[in-house]
This record gives structure tokens, sequence and C-alpha cells, in this order.
């Protein structure tokens, strides 16, 4: 039971990682946006499309290292 919690947490940071990371590197990029991609709406969409994806590729990175109880 704690080592499900203990991969649980690993997913999870994981997940934070993979979600995290392009925006970081995107917040360090100084150029100018284009008026579409200000709107507040679209950064919403991306980041949930985004968020989604991350989630699978952490899973699946999981499953790579082979921590599955």
């Amino acid at each position: 039971l704690m080592t499900q919690f203990l991969f649980l947490i690993i997913d999870l940071l994981i997940a934070m990682a993979f979600i995290a990371a392009p925006w970081l590197i995107l917040a360090q990029l100084n150029f100018q946006w284009p008026d579409w991609l200000q709107d507040g709406i679209v950064i919403i969409l991306v980041f949930v499309i985004w968020a989604g994806l991350a989630l699978y590729f952490a899973t699946q990175t999981i499953l790579w290292i082979g921590l599955v109880a």
C-alpha cells in the first residue's frame, strides 16, 4: 500500500514537471506574442490540452520506468 502511494507521488511530480517545463521555457522567451494569443481563453485552452497530454506522458513515463506495483 505504501509503495503505491509513493508511486502516485512520483507520478504527480513527473506530471507537474511535464506541465511546467514548456511554460517556464516560454516565460523566458522575450518576444512579442501575437494578438490572438494574448486572449485569455486561448491560453486556458492550450493549458488544459497540454495538461491532459502531460498526464498521459507522465503515466507512460511511470510505465516505462517500471514503477508499477
